[in-house]
């Protein structure tokens, strides 16, 4: 390589963390973009209530059972490799999600998203712990990435909102193409070459991992929409649960397995991993409750409700900006305790909202809370669960946060929003009156209000698994 091209290469470097985190920002966007277009989504293809739940659990499904082998594809094949034909996939089936004429296209694509973001997302992570070394320049990325994920969750209900309000629901996966396409095209040029880590492919190991997650998240989904009861989800847990225990046993005993199992013996590393399921089982909930308490119970449409949000986003970036100073000092262990905290104590206080709550005296206080707990938690614990992460294994380990995290956020959104609904049938039956849109409205709370308190008590036993494991320094 020239001195020009070197020189270039090192001034275009600096653009590298800044596209990573675009990278993670896109995919924490579709977790949440597609809410509140869901009503639109319906009409427009004439798709049945649990039809409509797969638009969500389409997504789901694909992005949480290939989380762990997108994770190891990066380590074999390198992270810009896995990173670029994770973000194609995502691009297209983006488009092709946007194209839809009816609802089996749709779905379709939706699983293609998810696809593509389960290779993409451990790359993210994993590129910032090789492109930065340990220190302050490792947690100022760490800051930038953390305050992604959660601004990415927040502004996807905001531009839900907004995108179907004034364009079409069709917008919420166009959005998607532009930016993907920009991507594919600084990348190659700005993230260093990375050739993965030669050794053999753990084929036995990928397919046993990937199913034992998809039959168990397929279980989880079918509880949401089909109850406690439902034959077809106790089938899905046990077979998960057999290729589970298969998976560990054929993980023993190869040479270089998929997951190396010598991950969650480390205590500090595992009690991240907690951390990220309990508190993405509240937060993924909360969102859902906010959503239908914003629209169905307040009255307020898409763009209003939607731009209520965004004092969380708020709270995430500035409060990322803090911990990040904050972490150098202090260590992960009380800012992780402090954000968990605030968390539980915020969705504990969404149980008083009802139909007359003043915004700013309330639900305002409360959505800055679960910011601050949301901006300072992914900070603190992503450092967390890549401490003393050996290089070669960096794309796994970040592989197994995010899988942990969309595991307890497909978990708390599916029992949760089944408590939810069962507890709003209770009420209307034991009310003995005509369903008029007062009381469905006063049952509809009753339900959301069990809902806000077990995510709470989620993130309160985030804080308790913090509190056991996280390390000082």
């Amino acid at each position: 390589m020239s001195t020009g091209a070197l020189l270039e290469r090192q001034r275009l470097s600096r653009f590298a963390i800044p596209l990573v985190c675009a990278a993670q920002l896109m995919a924490a966007l579709d977790v949440t973009i597609v809410n509140l277009a869901l009503p639109a989504i319906q009409h427009d293809l004439g798709m049945s209530n649990a039809g409509l739940a797969w638009v969500i659990d389409a997504y789901t499904l694909a992005y949480a059972g290939l989380l762990l082998l997108g994770g190891r594809a990066g380590d074999l094949l390198g992270h810009r490799r896995t990173l670029l034909i994770g973000i194609s996939i995502f691009t297209v089936a983006s488009l092709l999600g946007g194209l839809a004429q009816d609802a089996g296209q749709l779905l379709a694509a939706r699983a293609g998203q998810g696809i593509g973001a389960a290779l993409a997302t451990p790359s993210t992570l994993a590129l910032i712990t090789t492109l930065r070394p340990a220190g302050p320049a490792r947690t100022k990325a760490m800051v930038a990435y953390g305050a992604m994920a959660g601004v990415g969750i927040t502004l996807g209900l905001v531009l839900g909102g907004v995108l179907t309000e004034t364009a079409s629901w069709r917008w919420v996966l166009l959005v998607n193409v532009p930016i993907g396409v920009a991507l594919l095209a600084v990348a190659p040029r700005v993230l260093p070459e990375s050739t993965g880590v030669r050794r053999r492919i753990d084929v036995l190991g990928a397919l046993l991992g990937t199913a034992a997650l998809t039959s168990l998240v397929f279980g989880v989904i079918r509880i949401g929409t089909d109850g406690w009861g439902d034959a077809t989800a106790a089938i899905a847990f046990g077979v998960a649960a057999v290729l589970l225990v298969t998976f560990v046993l054929v993980e023993h005993r190869v040479a270089e397995p998929m997951l190396p199992l010598g991950l969650l013996r480390h205590r500090t590393r595992l009690g991240a991993y907690l951390v990220a399921c309990l508190l993405f089982a509240c937060l993924y909930p909360s969102f859902f409750f906010l959503s239908r308490t914003m629209q169905d119970v307040l009255g307020q449409g898409p763009i209003e409700a939607g731009l209520r949000f965004l004092p969380i986003g708020l709270g995430v970036l500035i409060f990322a900006i803090v911990t990040r100073r904050l972490v150098l000092v202090a260590g992960p262990r009380l800012l992780v305790l402090g954000g968990t905290a605030a968390t539980a104590v915020a969705s504990l206080a969404l149980v008083l909202l009802d139909a007359d709550s003043p915004y700013a005296a309330l639900l305002l206080p409360c959505l800055i809370g679960l910011g601050a707990g949301v901006g300072t938690t992914f900070v603190a614990n992503a450092a967390a669960a890549m401490t003393d992460v050996a290089e070669s294994d960096a794309g796994i380990a970040a592989g197994l946060l995010s899988t942990f995290q969309a595991i307890g956020g497909t978990i708390g959104v599916a029992a949760l929003a089944s408590v939810a609904a069962s507890a709003t049938g209770s009420w209307l039956t034991a009310a003995a009156v005509p369903p008029t849109p007062a009381v469905v409205r006063d049952a509809l709370l009753y339900g959301f209000d069990n809902g806000f308190l077990i995510a709470g008590g989620l993130a309160a036993l985030a804080f308790v698994a913090a509190a056991a494991s996280v390390r000082t320094r």
